[in-house]
């Protein structure tokens, strides 16, 4: 289908570094594929072409390219705001999750992942990375039913077939004391993580050209007693093509065991294995130091930079400008909906452009250097994509995925603001919900709501299998987690 939005008041394709917006701007689909961008009137070969199907006005509104969420768990999306984690920091948020995430089965699975991708629809992401870590009771499958729920709501999926083959710390001794947690094994071994990458990788991973989902492996920590294992997950990608992916503060425990390991930091331990390179992505990187930041930038490895996590757990917020400044490509991420406890990608955009204001984060860092509007729309969109190892995605461009997203200025939040629009954007605002979401040439979000799947059901579906999460720990464990959810769901229901 041949689609045509027009009369757009700013397009900010995202083809150059801090260029000036278009305005009075159209741009020409035909299936799912940009094939034509520009500034006033229609020509006319344009204007009188039969072949185009729909038509979408753009007046008052910005346009800009589907934004790339790089880091996520998706099937955190039924345990947010949970009051026993609420004031807790890493480790100590992780022991008390554990036991509620050991409950997580096909059901619930489906249910979170529809709702992480319909949030981030809504709030401007067209693409997402999620790295799903954890399978408990050893149900492998778990990715496929999230791949499938993902597929019918139009997100473009990159999916991490994550693993945990040991939990963090002294986790896994602490839960041992609990009783009733024990009976389902939390971890997987070698061998099962090996053939479930192998496996995914085979029913699901497509590298071509506007892909709607490819796959990429990763612990999610990195095993410092264990390289072999984890040069041979860097051997699976390299294999199929596919992305590494990991998480890595790091925390000062895991910077002295790598140093007592293996006498050097984790960021050049994990070079030293050949885990750094192009299609690398680490998570975080809130404690780097300017050794790490050097190590990043000559391996070419990207950087998922998740503020509301950093902050919902008590981690520093990363050094990000010193990362940039020294050629590291930094992208910006969700991250998983129990440590944010939002999904909005518009609203990580937003804090990822004005908290690194906050006076005493970074050193030689004043008003002449902080990110800029279009530095956060940047990061958002090519950045990620170049970490992705992408370029038909995150720019409006001819032979790029019509991938793009509209917001509406005609809202209060906005009012006043016209001098300058994408800055109004990350400024201002009461919501973070956009107008209008096409991926690949279709539309799946309009007028503000979702077209792919009933929101009603969705989020009735999230919230039973949340508070059936809840009744089946206090069951099994009788930990309670100070969750009113399985008293007042009902209530709750749209339906």
């Amino acid at each position: 289908m041949v689609l045509l939005v027009r009369d757009a008041t700013a397009i900010y394709p995202c083809q150059r570094r801090q260029e000036a917006p278009i305005l009075d701007g159209w741009i020409l689909i035909d299936g799912q594929v940009i094939t034509a961008i520009g500034q006033g009137p229609l020509p006319p070969e344009i204007a009188g072409n039969a072949n185009v199907a729909e038509e979408i006005s753009a007046r008052g509104k910005v346009v800009i390219p589907g934004g790339i969420n790089l880091h996520h768990h998706f099937w955190q999306s039924l345990t947010r705001a949970v009051p026993e984690g609420l004031s807790a920091t890493s480790l100590s948020w992780l022991r008390t999750m554990y036991p509620l995430w050991q409950e997580i089965d096909p059901a619930s699975v489906q249910a979170s992942a529809s709702l992480a991708a319909a949030e981030l629809l809504l709030t401007g992401a067209t693409t997402s990375v999620d790295f799903p870590f954890f399978f408990p009771g050893g149900q492998s499958d778990l990715l496929d039913v999230e791949i499938e729920a993902v597929r019918d709501l139009g997100l473009r999926l990159h999916a991490v077939r994550g693993c945990s083959t040991v939990l963090e710390g002294s986790i896994e001794r602490d839960l041992g004391r609990i009783p009733g947690v024990d009976r389902i094994r939390l971890t997987e071994t070698e061998d099962e993580v090996v053939a479930a990458c192998e496996r995914t990788i085979a029913d699901y991973h497509d590298g071509s050209r506007f892909s709607k989902c490819r796959i990429g492996v990763g612990p999610t920590v990195p095993l410092f007693r264990n390289p072999d294992f984890m040069q041979t997950l860097s051997h699976i990608a390299e294999v199929a093509g596919c992305e590494r992916h990991t998480h890595l503060q790091p925390r000062p425990n895991e910077e002295e065991e790598c140093i007592l390991l293996h006498g050097c930091r984790p960021t050049e331990w994990l070079r030293r294995i050949g885990w750094l390179g192009e299609k690398s992505c680490v998570a975080h990187c809130t404690r780097h130091t300017d050794e790490d930041i050097r190590v990043l930038a000559e391996t070419g490895s990207g950087v998922a930079h998740c503020p509301s996590q950093n902050m919902r757990l008590g981690y520093p917020v990363g050094p990000v400008p010193e990362m940039r400044a020294a050629g590291v490509k930094v992208g910006i991420a969700v991250d998983g909906a129990s440590s944010n406890d939002a999904g909005s990608f518009l609203g990580e955009l937003r804090l990822s452009h004005m908290v690194h204001r906050l006076a005493g984060l970074h050193r030689d860092y004043g008003p002449d250097t902080w990110l800029t509007a279009h530095d956060a729309l940047w990061m958002g969109t090519r950045e990620a994509a170049a970490i992705l190892g992408r370029d038909d995605v995150g720019r409006l461009e001819p032979g790029c995925a019509a991938d793009l997203v509209l917001i509406d200025l005609r809202q209060i939040g906005y009012a006043g603001g016209l001098h300058d629009p994408l800055s109004t954007i990350l400024f201002s605002g009461d919501t973070t919900i956009v107008d209008t979401t096409i991926v690949g040439g279709r539309v799946v979000v309009e007028g503000g709501r979702l077209k792919t799947a009933s929101e009603a059901r969705i989020i009735d579906d999230a919230n039973r299998e949340s508070a059936r999460l809840i009744e089946r720990v206090r069951t099994r464990t009788g930990l309670g987690f100070g969750s009113l959810a399985p008293e007042i769901a009902a209530a709750c229901a749209c339906g």
